[in-house]
Order: structure tokens, then sequence, then C-alpha cells
């Protein structure tokens, strides 16, 4: 078989391609963090898939966790071995965020649908997208009998959204991964699929909590108003640490370190009480060049003078923070297989960027493997309406295929 016998039986393919985007996508998979009922539904629902598929080589890693229903959370890996010993793998995640405000959905987000060429439902495009297409891409070669060139591993992880303890984690302490192997996570990527990410920003997510005096609203200077103090230290910090941590990095977009204050917990219900307790959480992106550790010395020295001149008490710390694990070469072996593939398919080369993170990506890079992230999607993942483009998909399905396949398949 050629390239264009391989692109046309894939195109071919869609409608089942799309219909099973859908089939899966139906089926809950947020995570026991938010009441959810895990992966396992999803799980088995996609061995069921493999093996119709022809795949003979399916492995399940179990994962124990008492907050779900099964008790379980799966990870599916399928391998296809090809014609050298090097290992492509392509790494997706079987979890959801959550739904969120239901009165925002156009349509139910677990009831998928296929409006004006989209899909849209929880999950369409983080992960759903590059999961169904990376076995579509994969399943084409088997169907047409063409070996892929290298070994090919398809990963589908459990508890991306929510820290990774019972996917990748777990399959990183079992040893799958090897020195050497080439490793794509579809877990970022541009409506047009004309950038691949091989380096992130350092994440930070923090908390900050002032502590006042509670008072009644018409004696306010018996008390210490804590949302007051917040406001005016939450300025300020924002302003020195944007100062201070200035550097650009042209690979970025945004090319800065971005910190921003993202969530208020509420200080009380009644409008005639001065606050004694104002929390609140930032989101921070950080360039590699600086250290989290020289971000929160900043903020401790803003929040010690606004303890000086206010009287209040301001707590910090870390609720969440992943450090950048450094880039993937852009001439990495994994970056220029997928750049060949993507220009067969569409015409153009990617060019290589770097993102906010943090996707899964980052813990491959931190165990001293080659990963990129890349995906043809529009940017609503954990958005309402979420969605996907069927030209999208059927777009990253051809890529993988030609990708897998390499020098095993004509040019035709």
């Amino acid at each position: 078989m050629n390239v264009q016998q391989m692109l046309q039986s894939i195109a071919n393919d869609e409608e089942r391609v799309v219909a099973t985007l859908c089939d899966m996508l139906s089926i809950n998979a947020v995570g026991p963090e938010n009441g959810g009922p895990g992966e396992t539904e999803r799980g088995e629902f996609l061995v069921s898939l493999a093996k119709a598929l022809g795949f003979e080589h399916i492995e399940l890693y179990m994962s124990e966790d008492p907050r779900v229903p099964s008790g379980k959370r799966p990870n599916i890996i399928i391998r296809v071995k090809g014609t050298t010993e090097a290992n492509v793998w392509v790494v997706t995640h079987m979890d959801v965020v959550p739904e969120g405000d239901l009165s925002a959905w156009t349509y139910p987000p677990f009831e998928p649908k296929v409006v004006d060429g989209r899909v849209y439902a929880r999950g369409a495009e983080d992960n759903g997208q590059d999961l169904i297409a990376s076995l579509f891409g994969l399943a084409a070669l088997v169907k047409a009998g063409v070996t892929p060139e290298c070994n090919i591993c398809l990963a589908f992880v459990s508890d991306e959204e929510y820290g990774n303890t019972h996917g990748i984690d777990l399959l990183l302490e079992k040893g799958l991964f090897k020195e050497g192997d080439l490793i794509i996570v579809p877990d970022h990527g541009y409506p047009d699929g004309a950038s691949m990410a091989i380096v992130e920003k350092s994440v930070a997510w923090m908390r900050v909590v002032v502590k006042g005096r509670q008072t009644h609203g018409s004696t306010p200077e018996n008390g210490i108003n804590a949302f007051e103090v917040s406001s005016r230290y939450l300025v300020e910090c924002m302003d020195r640490l944007r100062s201070r941590f200035s550097k650009r990095d042209a690979l970025f977009d945004p090319p800065q370190s971005t910190f921003v204050p993202t969530k208020s917990e509420p200080n009380g219900r009644n409008i005639n009480t001065v606050p004694g307790r104002q929390e609140f959480a930032c989101d921070f992106r950080v360039l590699p060049d600086y250290d989290l550790d020289d971000v929160m010395s900043e903020m401790r020295a803003v929040a010690n003078e606004h303890e000086k001149m206010s009287g209040a008490k301001i707590e910090l710390g870390f609720i969440d923070k992943s450090l950048s694990a450094g880039s993937t070469s852009p001439d990495a072996e994994v970056v220029m297989r997928l750049k060949r593939a993507i220009k067969c398919v569409g015409g153009f080369e990617p060019k290589p960027t770097g993102i906010g993170g943090a996707t899964f990506a980052n813990p491959f890079r931190r165990a001293g493997l080659d990963a990129v992230s890349w995906s043809t999607i529009p940017g609503t993942g954990h958005d309402a309406n979420e969605y996907i483009e069927v030209t999208g998909l059927m777009f990253d399905t051809k890529v993988y295929a030609i990708m897998f396949a390499g020098e095993n398949l004509s040019d035709g």
C-alpha cells in the first residue's frame, strides 16, 4: 500500500471514527476528586474496541483506588511490533474534568452531538480526539497488513487531570518506558496543527490566607479588614512578581512568565461585617529560567511589608507545583518523525514551541525521555460546550498512520 491509498482508506472510515469517538465520550470518566466514577467503564469499552479492531497484544495495569466504585483505575497498553527495535509511544488519558455549570452547555456534556462538523461533549478535545485518532491510525495499518517501522505502543492512562498518581507515575515506576523511546503526548495543540510543544513553563498554584480581625461594619476601626488587606497585597504582589521575573522567551506564547490571581473564597454571608479572614489562590506559569522558591520568597517579602502596615497576618503556601523538566531538542528523533508525517499529510512543517504547561509530557522529560506534545485542536478543553472539529480528528488520524508506517509505506 502507498501513502495516498492509506490516506484515502482513513478518509473512507470517517463515519466510523466519529461514531466511535461519540460512543466513548458518552461514558462518564470524571475522577473521584469530583465525585465521578473514574475510568473503569471507559477502559472496558476501549479494551473491547481494541479487540474488535484486530489488536492482539493488550495489557492492563490497574491501580488500587477505593474512591471509585470498581476500586481500581485502569491503564491500557496496546502494542504492535515493527520492523525495527525503536519504540514509539502515543500516550493519551481517559479521564475528564467535570462538566461544570450545566446551564452553560448547549448540549448535555455526556450526550455527544455532531453539529456542523463538530463533536460536542465533555472530553472531546481533552483527550478524546487523539486517543481515538491514535487508535484508528494504528488500526489502519493493521487492517491494510502494513507492518509499522517501529514498535508502536499506545497508552491510555487514568488520572491525568488530578496528578498522574494512578496513571503515568504508575507506568513509569513499572519501567514500561525505556531510554531511547520516542514519546508523543497529544495533550496540547493548536487549531492549525502548526506548532509542537517541546518545553513547558514551571507551574505553581499558590494559596494566600490573610487573617485580620472581624468586627461590625459600622465600627471598622475596631477590626482589621482582611478583604482590604488582601486586595492591597494582591495588587502589589502581582506588580512586584511581574517586574522581578520579567524575562521574555520568544519560544513561548505568551513569551513571559504569567502571574494570575484566579480564585477567591467566600469571606462571609452578610454585608455589614468587616471580614477577619480572606483566602485566595493564584496560578503562576514561570519560565524555566526561574526558581519557584525565589517566586515564593518575593511573595513573602511583600507579605512582610503588608503585615507591618496593617497588623494582619498573611500565610502563603504551594497548593501544587510542577517544575519545568527542560526541553526536548528540536532535532530529537521523535520531533523529526512527527514533522515528516505532518508534512506528508498537511504539506507544512510545524514549528517547535514552548507552552505554559503542564501537560503530562513533563514527567517523561523529567525521566530523561524525549517527549513532544502535538495535536490539531481548537482549544476548548475544560470549557462549557467543549468540542473538536471532525477535520482535526481525521487529520490527526492520518498523521499517526503515516508516522507509524514510516519507511514501510511506499510513496505512491
